[in-house]
């Protein structure tokens, strides 16, 4: 059995993500994977079962890097509105500041094939834990994931998306905020 080798299974991902930023998923096939990451096609299955196991293993790595770098913001004493802000611009600028990364969750999310092996919802590491917390209190309206889910992270990426063409929205990021914490609180 072949040992698996760090250095590898990361230039497999970067060219597994470049590929499909650059010609879409159906253009990044496990043959063109592996030539942009130096690797034979065979080596790509020492790590993977398949290309749909790949896409879903990178989708929910990148889905959780960005949860995870805005959970050290969201302290549970926050108030209801503090947290909604500091979730919504820590999102955008993880967003940002990571382009790359929010690309490819941003077409992986949108990918219903792929959905049937993760949900972003599950990659939240913490996130909803910690608004589950403010349902409890009576702070956050009850909603499913699923609602929260579509009403926090779809119109920051839209804004994310949006930055390259309008410069940092600030007015819409802070109009964002405050129409969040109407519906939510």
């Amino acid at each position: 059995m072949r040992t698996r080798d760090y250095d590898k299974l990361e230039r497999i991902k970067e060219a597994m993500v470049s590929l499909i930023l650059r010609e879409g998923m159906n253009g990044a096939s496990v043959a063109k994977i592996a030539r942009e990451a130096g690797v034979s096609p065979a080596t790509i299955y020492v790590y993977y079962s398949s290309k749909e196991e790949m896409l879903a293993d990178v989708f929910r790595e990148y889905s959780h890097a960005s949860f995870h770098a805005l959970l050290p913001s969201l302290s549970q004493d926050l108030s209801g509105a503090d947290f909604i802000d500091a979730f919504v611009r820590g999102f955008f600028d993880y967003s940002v500041q990571n382009e790359e990364a929010f690309s490819f969750v941003e077409q992986c999310s949108r990918c219903p094939t792929l959905s049937a092996y993760v949900r972003e919802e599950d990659c939240c590491c913490g996130i909803f834990e910690r608004i589950h917390a403010y349902q409890h209190q009576g702070i956050f309206r009850p909603m499913s994931d699923l609602t929260l889910s579509a009403l926090l992270l779809a119109p920051v990426r839209f804004l994310a998306s949006q930055r390259a063409e309008c410069g940092v929205p600030e007015p819409a990021l802070s109009e964002l905020i405050e129409q969040l914490q109407k519906m939510l609180l």
